[in-house]
């Protein structure tokens, strides 16, 4: 089964109360799930303990890691046997998808933050395992909602590419809207407050 949701981890959420869901979801979703482990401010260490807590819980889905930098990600995956790393956008622009994929290998599990389709190229024409197209609908401190066109015109780039990364919906997604994401293009949806 190809991952049709990403969590991406808040630490509004205790980690306890992380770990319970995620297994949750696993348990539901399994190779269907990619967990995002989202932390800018935890130490190496700590992120290591979180990933390897995590990975204890997911059975078949991915882990990855999207760290404070990409070199501190691609750090952590390695030492917590994590499945790949997120790239984001700063790091996309400056050829992040392709250092990653060279650091961890043609298996490993890539995504990268896109918001514009020279984003979205890039990824793609980088070896992506997905592209995260944001924000789609309102959500606190992303900038205007793209609206789902943007992932219809995500679709239409990626299916030019020689290897299609898959299309995930982010930015305000919940229950009510991912029909919507799916019908404008996109292979699954990306969630952080749902």
């Amino acid at each position: 089964m190809r991952p049709v949701l990403t969590l991406v981890t808040s630490d509004a959420v205790s980690f306890e109360q992380l770990v319970r869901v995620v297994g949750i979801a696993a348990g539901a979703l399994g190779a269907g799930l990619v967990v995002q482990l989202r932390e800018k401010t935890a130490s190496r260490e700590a992120l290591v303990a979180s990933a390897r807590a995590l990975r204890s819980v997911l059975g078949a889905a991915k882990l990855v890691v999207n760290g404070a930098d990409l070199e501190a990600s691609l750090a952590v995956a390695r030492a917590s046997d994590a499945h790949g790393v997120h790239v984001n956008a700063a790091e996309v622009a400056r050829g992040g998808v392709a250092r990653a994929r060279i650091a961890l290998g043609a298996r490993a599990f890539v995504s990268a933050a896109t918001h514009d389709d020279d984003d979205v190229r890039r990824a793609a024409e980088e070896g992506a395992s997905a592209v995260l197209v944001s924000p789609i609908f309102a959500t606190p401190g992303k900038g205007p909602p793209r609206g789902v066109g943007a992932l219809t015109s995500a679709r239409a780039v990626v299916d030019a590419t020689s290897s299609p990364p898959l299309v995930f919906a982010l930015g305000g997604v919940d229950a009510a809207n991912a029909a919507a994401c799916a019908a404008a293009g996109a292979d699954g949806v990306a969630v952080i407050r749902a």
